[in-house]
């Protein structure tokens, strides 16, 4: 399947996933009224009967205040090769392939690793024996806002020994997350980029980074790459008013 495909599977999959969030939304509820200690969750699996597509769904509680209005999340189990278990979510973002090209809304789907997972775990909530759809699930219902950050030396002074596709960052308000990308679509047979058709992208989630244990350096070259992805957002809103 592509890139594509397998978003679009996700996108028809939302709805069933929304019900099942609705249906199961009071039973957790009413778990948490009975809870002493915060925060708390309540996880639930879920498999679509036609596409067998398997769903876990987050809900969670962070304070007694949040108790009855509960955030969540839910994401798709996808298995590489029937060998490694990932965990993907689809989005769709504003992309633009260059400086000529107008922005579009590009599909993406963001697998993220084991090994991410364990490593913010680790670096940042510090809790034990969680299971990985826990710590899956702590990461999404925190962290809904995704900055892609481009990479440079004052970031990750080797990043570029990582290969081509090394070459942007999700920061998060946990941390900063490292990604390799992928583009998929129609190329140009003589190579120009401008008559390239890009139809989706892949982001791979490979390693988390609490921002509190680098250096000055590297959160100083950090915000200002936030900066500059939030002055371009501005501009485009602007355009469009």
């Amino acid at each position: 399947m592509s890139i594509k495909e397998v978003y679009e599977g996700l996108e028809k999959d939302a709805k069933k996933v929304q019900v099942r969030i609705d249906k199961i939304c009071p039973k957790a509820i009413r778990e948490f009224r009975k809870k002493r200690a915060f925060p708390t969750w309540y996880i639930d699996s879920y498999t679509i009967p036609k596409t067998n597509n398997q769903y876990v769904i987050f809900i969670y509680a962070a304070t007694p205040g949040e108790v009855d209005n509960p955030r969540y999340s839910s994401f798709c189990l996808f298995n590489i090769n029937d060998k490694k278990r990932c965990i993907i979510k689809g989005k769709e973002m504003n992309y633009r392939h260059t400086q000529n090209r107008d922005f579009i809304k590009l599909p993406q789907i963001h697998l993220y690793t084991n090994h991410f997972f364990t490593r913010y775990n680790e670096r940042f909530l510090h809790m034990k024996n969680l299971s990985q759809y826990e710590i899956a699930g702590l990461f999404f219902v925190r962290n809904h806002n995704l900055i892609p950050i481009k990479l440079n030396e004052e970031i990750n002074r080797n990043y570029k020994e990582y290969g081509d596709h090394n070459d942007y960052g999700m920061r998060v308000q946990d941390g900063f997350c490292f990604t390799q990308t992928t583009l998929d679509g129609i190329g140009d047979e003589s190579g120009d980029r401008e008559k390239e058709i890009i139809e989706s992208m892949l982001l791979v989630y490979t390693t988390f980074i609490n921002e509190k244990a680098m250096d000055e350096s590297q959160r100083a070259a950090i915000y200002k790459e936030h900066v500059d992805v939030w002055k371009k957002c501005m501009d485009l809103f602007s355009n469009h008013v």
